[in-house]
Parts: structure tokens; C-alpha cells; sequence
């Protein structure tokens, strides 16, 4: 009787093993994908992966957050994460470093985010070339009746390194070739960017599209938007997403995805999905 009781009790045992056992090969057959880089692209590509995993629930996205530029590259490139979010290209030393380790690199565009200039509503300047943005916040320009606005000094307003660094190497390194005027207002925040220039006569700054068009309609409606001209054009243009996209609109940053190139498919197909939806606004 006990003999019988334990056989019986074994077939109990192995048929829940076989029962379990698709689905503990399914769990094992997740592909788990590693994305890491600036927090200036978490937005949109936590909003286009949600999409990507409904579409394809065999595959994990981990983004993690609070990652730097150069941080993140370097992680792809030991191993450390699968995709690196950055915006802006490799330097010479990424490059070097990716040769060294045996690492190919594959850069993949996704589009562009404009960076629009704001002022204080009561300006009386609607337009400026991108010359003219540079000398301004660069303190070679520093009233706005050099530009044909009133008597007033100019306040340059700008964000610091603690919350978006990467908007500021870019501002610095890639659109004024030069470091901001020393007497610029560092905040860490975009809000609070708008917030100052909204509230300080003869305020400049600049915030990303999203912060202008998809923030509060107060927010919005206390600051003026530029428009800008390119060099050599006679009039200027309005930032949005249709000018950034096309190149009218000369104040943009680039927005890149970079992969090894022996990563599997999954990861290819994941970056080619991200690329495809393009760099658009926060929702879908």
C-alpha cells in the first residue's frame, strides 16, 4: 500500500513538473534588453517601448534612469547595457575606447529636438538670427537696443549641470563653441527657466520644443518664442516640430541610438522600432 501510495505520488510529481515546465521555458525565453544614457530621452523612449514590448512580449526593456551621455556609452561599450540612448555623436576617445575593447558601434539617427529661445513677454524683439543668439549668451551682446528693443540690460537665463548636462553640452560645445557669460542665471530646471524669464524684464533663455508647446497653457502664455533666423536668411522661422524635423528651424540637437553590432535580434529590431517612430512629441 505504500509502495503504491509513493508511485502514485511521483506521477503526481512528474506530471506538475511537465505542466510547469512550458512555462518556466517561457519565462527562461525572455529576452531581457538593457537601455541606458541621458535622462533628456527617457520621456519618449519609455512612452515608444511601451509600445515596442506590447507588440512583443517575449522581450524585457529595462531603461535606466539617471544615466549621463558618456556614462552610457561607456556601459555599452563594457558590456553594462545593451543600447545606449545619446545626444549627441562619439568622441574621439568613445571611439578609441570602443577599438580597443573590440567593440563595433552602430549609430542609429532618430530625429532631432529643437531648443527654442524664450524671452519675457513684453519684448519688443519677435525674431533673432542665430548669430545674434550666440552674442547674446555668450555677453558679447548684453542690451536689446543693440537689437532694436528697449533700454534694458539683458538677464541670459540658462540650466546648470546637476539636472540636464546634456542640454548644456550642447548649448556650450556644439551651438556656442564658447561657455555661457558669466553672468547667466543657472537653474536646474526647464519649468523654472520659464518661470525666470516669464517674471525678469529683458530676460533671454532657452527651454526644449516640449517644455514650450506641451507644457501648462499658463506656462506657455507667460513667455514669448523666438523665431530665428539661419545665417544669411531674411526672415526668421518658428520652432515646432514640422521645422525641426526639416532643418527650417537651425537650433536643434540630434538624438542617436548605438548598438554593438554582434548584438542579437532582438536588439536590432527593438532599435529599428525606436527609429522608425522617430523623435516626435511625449505621447502617441
Amino acid at each position: 500500500m505504500k509502495r503504491s501510495l509513493v508511485v502514485i505520488l511521483g506521477i503526481v510529481a512528474i506530471a506538475a513538473t511537465m505542466i510547469a515546465l512550458p512555462h518556466v521555458l517561457a519565462q527562461s525565453a525572455v529576452s531581457v534588453i538593457r537601455v541606458c544614457g541621458p535622462d533628456s530621452m527617457l520621456g519618449r523612449m519609455q512612452i515608444l517601448t511601451r509600445v515596442f514590448v506590447k507588440n512583443n512580449p517575449d522581450v524585457k526593456v529595462e531603461i535606466l534612469e539617471g544615466r549621463l551621455v558618456d556614462v552610457g556609452i561607456t556601459a555599452l561599450i563594457e558590456n553594462k547595457c545593451d543600447v545606449a540612448m545619446a545626444s549627441r555623436s562619439l568622441t574621439n576617445k568613445e571611439s578609441e575606447l570602443a577599438v580597443q575593447k573590440g567593440v563595433e558601434l552602430i549609430e542609429r539617427l532618430i530625429g532631432y529636438g529643437g531648443i527654442v529661445i524664450i524671452t519675457h513677454p513684453q519684448n519688443l524683439v519677435n525674431e533673432l538670427s542665430v548669430d545674434q543668439v550666440q552674442k547674446i549668451f555668450k555677453g558679447e551682446i548684453t542690451r536689446w537696443d543693440q537689437l532694436g528693443g528697449r533700454t534694458e540690460n539683458i538677464t541670459v537665463v540658462r540650466t546648470d549641470e546637476s539636472q540636464h548636462p546634456g542640454t548644456l553640452v550642447f548649448m556650450e560645445d556644439d551651438f556656442l563653441k564658447s561657455k555661457f557669460a558669466k553672468d547667466s542665471v543657472a537653474l536646474t530646471q526647464f519649468p523654472g527657466v520659464m518661470a525666470k524669464v516669464a517674471k525678469t524684464p529683458g530676460a533671454i533663455g532657452y527651454v526644449r520644443i516640449r517644455d514650450a508647446f506641451e507644457s501648462k497653457p499658463k506656462q506657455r502664455e507667460a513667455i514669448k518664442i523666438l523665431e530665428i533666423k539661419k545665417m544669411g536668411a531674411l526672415v526668421g522661422v518658428e520652432p515646432s516640430r514640422e521645422t525641426v524635423s526639416d532643418g527650417s528651424y537651425p537650433i536643434r540637437r540630434p538624438y542617436y541610438l548605438y548598438y554593438n553590432s554582434k548584438s542579437d535580434g532582438n536588439i536590432k529590431k527593438y532599435v529599428d522600432f525606436i527609429v522608425n517612430k522617430g523623435w516626435g512629441s511625449q505621447d502617441l
